[in-house]
């Protein structure tokens, strides 16, 4: 695990911030919200949060409720000995309640007494409560999301450039050519892209079940 001060840090080095108490020409909380965007995007990207969940069942009920995991990978059905009976079929949809929560529907019920172990994946953390709080993500991957926070940055540059240009009145800090901020944004895309693709690459595939 990795603190938001570190990956800050980190950030620093990639876009060339001297001291973290720089505000020009992006503030702490700029380049901490990009951080947190970066994170955001590794769901999108492909890039996801193993997990597990385990769930008592309850007879005649096939809707659960889920906390943990947003697609399914497999389902196991246990017993008071945590011996794995089979291998039940369901999906893993939206809870339609407004909040963002997932549900897990069973393609059948299933008997009181026994444990469901929910097998999938969720989104990491992208969301920092103070520079002492720590991500989720691998610390040897950490570098990925910090790409996508760069061109974040980057492309916050090019608006106000854009911005600035059009009145004629470029400021110290947009001494950089157009051409130049495009070219950094495109590289640090292409390493993002290249990296959550070797990534993701690795994470288990599945015949899934889509429908019941």
């Amino acid at each position: 695990m990795t603190t938001l001060a570190a990956l800050r840090a980190k950030l620093n080095d990639e876009i060339g911030v001297l001291t973290d108490a720089e505000t020009s020409p992006w503030t702490t909380a700029q380049r901490n919200t990009a951080i947190s965007e970066g994170y955001a995007e590794l769901w999108r990207s492909g890039v996801w949060k193993d997990g597990k969940q385990d769930l008592s069942t309850v007879a005649d009920q096939s809707v659960y409720a889920l906390t943990s995991i947003r697609k399914l990978y497999r389902m196991e059905l246990l017993d008071d000995s945590s011996r794995i009976l089979e291998m039940p079929k369901g999906i893993v949809e939206p809870a339609f309640a407004g909040d963002g929560s997932f549900r897990l529907r069973l393609s059948r019920p299933i008997g009181s007494g026994f444990t469901l172990r929910v097998l999938g994946w969720s989104p990491y953390k992208s969301v920092f409560s103070g520079d002492s709080d720590t991500d989720d993500f691998p610390a040897e991957h950490s570098r990925i999301p910090i790409l996508k926070a760069k061109a974040v940055l980057y492309r916050q540059q090019l608006s106000k450039f854009m911005r600035f240009g059009e009145t004629q009145v470029l400021q110290p800090t947009m001494n950089v050519s157009l051409d130049g901020l495009i070219a950094g944004i495109a590289q640090a895309e292409r390493e993002f892209a290249e990296l959550v693709r070797e990534l993701s690459g690795q994470r288990p595939r599945t015949s899934l079940t889509r429908r019941l």
